[in-house]
């Protein structure tokens, strides 16, 4: 990581322009004032660190993956709008309809990745997720108006080059069953709709970070609530012990609400072919923590690979960021 953290020292901000941005909260100023160019890459690490821990601790939970995804959201929905209120702000029907598309995704995306996890080794999980800045780099132009240069493109294959080294290097630990590739590769799916859909928000609109993740949230729980109640029994939640309780409250505030909320924030001021990039370095950490924790040992090739995605997520955090076009004007 200190590669990362050096990059940060020369990074070349600029901020997203606010003159397109329409407000849809009745308590958000019309414009903000961008932070120190530096500010949004240490919320970005903060977020490796968070979601990076996320596929070691889900791992830990041992109750049925659909009671733990309606545990996470049930816990956290009525906490953050709680938090919502005590700020001063609203959850407008403008915010809760927008929040809808990517909150149903991350909703499912988290069946998913519960799912991925029972059924293959984190390693798995994470060398799909890898694919994951690719993708964004090839939406993000036509979304966003974001114009990645050359050198961006080059480093960005490199990074997910380095990442597939991480995990494919874990060797005969490299475990799956048919059905937990299909799970990681849908939770590929899902989370790249709800990243690049919050960041569309992000950059098009003027709402506050935790107004919409409790929005985010409330969808997320309606999305996991139909199957759960299909699919579940009474008997399922008596596997709930106290540790599963633990990490469950672990997944929800740690790596869930302050993890989403901080990466929303950042949206703001990242271009999403940057932060989806600096996000390989998740799949570095997870990998690095799921030695000690599953005892999942770490081999010299993901030692390279780590390596390389840091060297190559610090090169693109040196280039200038280029003009960005304007966002949509967000429909009220």
């Amino acid at each position: 990581m200190l590669l990362y953290v050096a990059a940060l020292g020369s990074v070349t901000h600029e901020p997203p322009t606010n003159s397109n941005r329409t407000p849809v909260s009745n308590t958000q100023a019309p414009l903000r004032q961008a932070p120190p160019a530096h500010l949004p890459y240490l919320g970005l690490l903060f977020v490796v660190l968070a979601w990076g821990s996320g596929p070691v601790i889900t791992k830990l939970v041992t109750t049925p993956p659909m009671v733990g995804a309606l545990v996470r959201f049930g816990i956290t929905v009525p906490v953050l709008f709680a938090l919502v209120g005590l700020t001063g702000g609203h959850v407008s029907k403008a915010i809760l309809w927008r929040a809808a598309p990517p909150g149903l995704a991350f909703g499912i995306n988290l069946i998913f990745v519960f799912n991925a996890v029972q059924e293959a080794t984190v390693a798995v999980l994470a060398v799909v997720t890898t694919l994951q800045p690719a993708l964004i780099l090839l939406i993000s132009g036509p979304l966003f108006g974001e114009r990645p240069t050359a050198t961006h493109v080059a480093w960005t294959v490199v990074g997910v080059g380095g990442a597939a080294a991480v995990v494919l290097g874990a060797g005969g630990d490299l475990q799956a069953s048919p059905a937990g590739v299909l799970y990681a590769v849908a939770a590929l799916g899902t989370f790249t709709m709800y990243f690049l859909l919050t960041r569309l928000a992000r950059t098009a609109t003027t709402v506050k970070p935790i107004e919409w993740m409790a929005a985010i949230n409330f969808w997320s729980f309606l999305a996991v609530l139909p199957p759960a109640l299909l699919t579940l029994e009474r008997s399922d939640f008596d596997t709930l012990d106290g540790t599963d309780w633990l990490w469950l409250v672990i997944l929800a505030y740690f790596t869930g609400v302050s993890g989403h909320v901080v990466m929303s924030w950042v949206h703001g001021y990242v271009p999403a072919s940057r932060s989806s990039l600096g996000l390989l370095c998740m799949n570095v950490f997870a990998v690095l923590l799921a030695w000690p924790v599953h005892d999942e040992p770490m081999t010299w090739i993901q030692g390279i690979g780590g390596l390389v995605v840091l060297t190559s997520v610090a090169a693109v955090l040196r280039i200038p960021v280029a003009a960005v076009k304007p966002p949509p004007t967000a429909s009220r």
